[in-house]
């Protein structure tokens, strides 16, 4: 039976680091958070599924070596940051022209559940799988973690990936529901919700310059 997870000296670091990671402020937050704050808590739960699943993918094909064959072809390297930053700018265009809470409920209400949720799903999981610095990052960062044997190392790569994507879920859990609570009770006006609104588009097109003009 293959050995799933690394000794406690580094189980217990790969833990701990994981959590700070998902603290960090970033696409994927900004992404949960307006998701969250615009169609509710369950819509932000959805992304954030969404999301662990597109990372997961990425530390799968860390595990397959494929992010690392990325990483060497610069074509399509910028191929896919070029991607992953239209798909911000659509997701930011999205936000700023999202109709109002009765058109939006008036709307979807015609569009079955399932449907609905599973677009949801897709979105948050784009959101990570054109960012291919998610990828060089999982590259980067389960390797410090492993200590199988060789023949072990894929499923230990893969193990640590589920870990570190379970222990990102719960960490959106805790700030969705936080951040759904603090909507409710504020109940924002309509001048404030366009004001996030304008906020959070500038966040994820800024962020995706960032992805799409950056080197590394």
């Amino acid at each position: 039976m293959p050995q799933l997870l690394p000794d406690l000296s580094l189980l217990i670091p790969f833990i701990l680091a994981g959590i700070a990671l998902n603290l960090t402020p970033g696409v994927d937050m900004a992404y949960v958070l307006a998701k969250t704050t615009h169609q509710g808590k369950k819509a932000g739960l959805l992304a954030a599924l969404g999301i662990s699943l597109g990372s997961m993918v990425h530390a799968t094909a860390s595990a397959l070596g494929i992010s690392a064959l990325l990483a060497a072809s610069e074509t399509a390297f910028l191929t896919l940051k070029i991607a992953g930053a239209i798909y911000l700018f659509y997701i930011a265009y999205k936000i700023l022209t999202a109709p109002s809470q009765n058109h939006r409920e008036n709307k979807e209400h015609s569009i079955s559940t399932k449907s609905k949720n599973g677009r949801i799903i897709l979105e948050g999981a784009m959101t990570n799988l054109l960012n291919p610095k998610i990828g060089l990052f999982m590259l980067a960062f389960l390797p410090q973690f492993i200590d199988a044997a060789p023949q072990d190392v894929v499923w230990q790569t893969l193990a640590l990936g589920l870990l570190f994507n379970i222990n990102g879920y719960i960490v959106f859990v805790v700030l969705i529901t936080l951040t759904s609570l603090a909507a409710a009770k504020i109940k924002a006006s309509r001048v404030t919700k366009t004001l996030l609104r304008w906020i959070t588009a500038t966040i994820l097109g800024g962020m995706a310059i960032r992805i799409a003009f950056t080197n590394n």
